[in-house]
This record gives structure tokens, sequence and C-alpha cells, in this order.
């Protein structure tokens, strides 16, 4: 007998996306450049240098987005969108010389790992992200596409033929191990959970390096034991080969918009947001996203998948990066066999050189680590050297 239970879950969420998509304003223009070009590589984390995407606004409508803050939504600013009850999902300006502008400005850069693509249902329309695509894999350029949609499947020809010349992932966003529950209202206009899985799935057969951007891990909603274990254990199934995890973070317009959802569907949970953030960025427990992250460490090496990003540094331009990764690399598997989390909240490069006493030389850079929710420093030579972080003494 035909299993329909997948089949009616895909029809259904795509009869409620195409709903969605007939109440968008689509803005076509042309801006002047479309590469990001970060300051600081987030190492151990996605390891990008570079990003770039099509679309500004994004119909999935996940009211946790960190880009509905001020910070980063312009849209929230334009009076051509006021009239939208969710300018950020609702209004979606096309950047129609995307592939354009991309070819011109990577030309003039050093080669590294570039975030690319938009797999929104505004791609099925005009197909910006595959142009874009395209130029990185003329210019061979190493390249991670992060998403929430099945709709990237689309494009795994040109994301192969990167694979073939440079180094390419696809990571699939997901919180939960299913959309039960949970879909409707905290990601409404997102390709439901168990889809992408089998698209994971698609990734993995063809070759090409996937895994979970566990991001945001929500408290009280996406935190328990066994929603850990669900989504490690069907990344692993599905042939992912990592899970990055991550917690949520409050900020402006983006915090405001996430507490007025949990009003509406469980009011309780407000209180105890507002008693584990207050008006912080992050937990104000500053262990809470430690315990989290160790526990998501061990359920990687049970179902033998990594807790980082596996990346080759070959085709990285530049003898200065790749040391600085490889050196990152190398003390992040430390942090692991010694049972504390790497900080990522701290740029680990731009903290310093110090001698280390212990060594009596001046190994490099000191890079920061937790233990139980407080920074530690270990020298570069030899990671067994705790040091202080204001004298270099081991």
């Amino acid at each position: 007998m035909k299993d329909t239970t997948n089949s009616s879950a895909t029809e259904e969420n795509d009869r409620r996306l195409l709903a969605q998509t007939s109440r968008v304003e689509f803005v076509p223009y042309q801006p002047k450049r479309i590469l990001n070009v970060h300051k600081h590589v987030d190492g151990g984390w996605l390891w990008t240098k570079y990003g770039a995407h099509p679309y500004i606004g994004c119909q999935g409508g996940c009211v946790y987005c960190y880009w509905r803050d001020e910070k980063y939504n312009m849209l929230a600013r334009d009076p051509a969108a006021s009239h939208l009850p969710d300018p950020f999902s609702q209004y979606i300006k096309i950047k129609t010389n995307a592939a354009e502008l991309l070819r011109k400005e990577l030309s003039r850069v050093q080669r590294d790992v570039i975030n690319v693509g938009d797999y929104q249902p505004a791609e099925e329309k005009y197909g910006l992200s595959r142009e874009m695509l395209k130029v990185c894999a003329e210019l061979a350029f190493p390249t991670l596409v992060l998403e929430k949609s099945p709709l990237v499947l689309k494009d795994l020809d040109i994301i192969s033929r990167i694979n073939e010349r440079s180094w390419a992932c696809v990571m699939f966003s997901i919180v939960r191990g299913d959309s039960e529950g949970y879909g409707e209202i905290y990601e409404p206009n997102a390709p439901r959970i168990e889809g992408r899985f089998q698209a994971m799935k698609k990734v993995a057969d063809s070759g090409i390096l996937t895994g979970t951007a566990f991001m945001p891990i929500l408290p009280y909603i996406c935190d328990d034991d066994s929603n850990l274990q669900n989504v490690v254990r069907k990344t692993a199934e599905n042939g992912g080969r990592f899970v990055l995890a991550a917690g949520l973070t409050m900020s402006g317009a983006q915090a405001r918009f996430f507490l007025e959802t949990l009003r509406k569907y469980d009011a309780a949970l407000v209180e105890k947001y507002e008693e584990l953030y207050g008006t912080a960025y992050s937990p104000l427990d500053t262990k809470y996203l430690g315990r989290i992250g160790l526990k998501v460490r061990d359920l990687c090496a049970k179902y033998g998948i990594l807790d980082k990003l596996p990346v080759t540094w070959r085709h990285i331009s530049g003898n200065w990066e790749v040391t600085q990764r490889t050196i990152h690399e190398w003390l992040d598997d430390s942090a692991l066999r010694r049972r504390v989390p790497l900080r990522r909240d701290i740029k680990w490069w731009a903290t310093g050189y110090r001698h280390c006493k212990k060594c009596k030389r001046r190994p490099g850079v000191m890079v920061p680590v937790d233990q139980n929710g407080e920074a530690l420093w270990v020298c570069t030579k030899d990671h067994t050297h705790i040091l202080d972080s204001a004298s270099g003494m081991a």
C-alpha cells in the first residue's frame, strides 16, 4: 500500500506557500554592490569570509529570525512596505543584477568561503540563486549554501560543479525533529522540516557535504533532551555529517516580534524568556548555552557525526588565512578532548599576542575557551597550557 503521509504533507505545504506568495509584493531593483566582506571569519563555525544574497526580506516568516532586527531589516524602515502586516515576509526586494555584481566583485578579492543563495519561493520566479552559483563555479570559490527549502535541489548540478572545482556544502536550518505543533507557529511559511531532512538525504547521496544548522535552539521549545537527540539522530540517518548548534539571540524589533508571538500561543513562556534574557542579547545564565552545546557534542559523538563544520583549506587564497583556520581547528579538537566548548562569541584572532611563560616563547594568539561559563586562554603552542588573560602566565 502506498504511503501517502509525506506526499500529503508536501501538498499541504505547497498550498500554504502558494497562498502566502499571493500576499507578497516583489520589488525588483539594482543595487550598486552585493558582496559582504566579513572583517573576521567566524572561526570554527561557518568559516565564511563573504556573503551574497539575491533577495532582501524572507517569505519564510520565521518569528525568531535575527534579520527582523532593525540592524538588518531595512524593510522595516521602507515607507512603501508600511501598509503590510509583516513587511519582513511580505515585501521582497529583488536584486535583478545579482549575478553580474557578484562576478565583478569576486574577481577583485582573494578566494575564500562564500555563503550564497536564497531559496525562498521568490527563487522559483527569478532564479537568481542559480545564476550566482554559476559565478561561484566559474571562479572556483568554495561555497556554503544555508537553507530551509528543498528547492535547493534544483541546483544540485551547479553545486556539484563547484564541489568538483573547489568545495561545496549545503547546510539545512532545522531546530525540531519534525514540524508537528511547531512549524505553524514559529516557522509559519517555511517548508516542513520533514522535507528538509529528505532533501538532506538527496544532497548527501549526490556526494556533497551536508548537515544541520541547529540554530537557534529556542529555550523551553527546542532545548529538551528528546528534541536534541531527534535532530542529531535524523541528521545522521539522512547523511548529514555534522550538526552546528547555537542559541537564540534577542534584539530590538526581532525580540519584540518573537515575544508577541509567544504571547499569542503560550503567554507563560513570555515570563520565562524575560527571566532568562532580561533585556540582554543572550541568556543571563552564561552556563545555559554551554550545557546545551555539550549535550549536542555528546549526541554527535554517539551517532558518529561532528559538532563542527569539516572544511579543507586547499582552496583558500593566502597563507595567513590558512594558518589561522588550521590553528583554530586544532584548538577546537583540543576543547573537545578537554570537554569544554570553544568560545564562539569572541573573535579569537583579535585577542592579541602574549608570551606563554611555560613555553618561554611567544607562540601566537591566545584562544578563548569556556569552562563552566568562564573564559580561559589556551597557548597555541601547547594547548594544555592555560594562561591568565592579563599576564600570559601559564
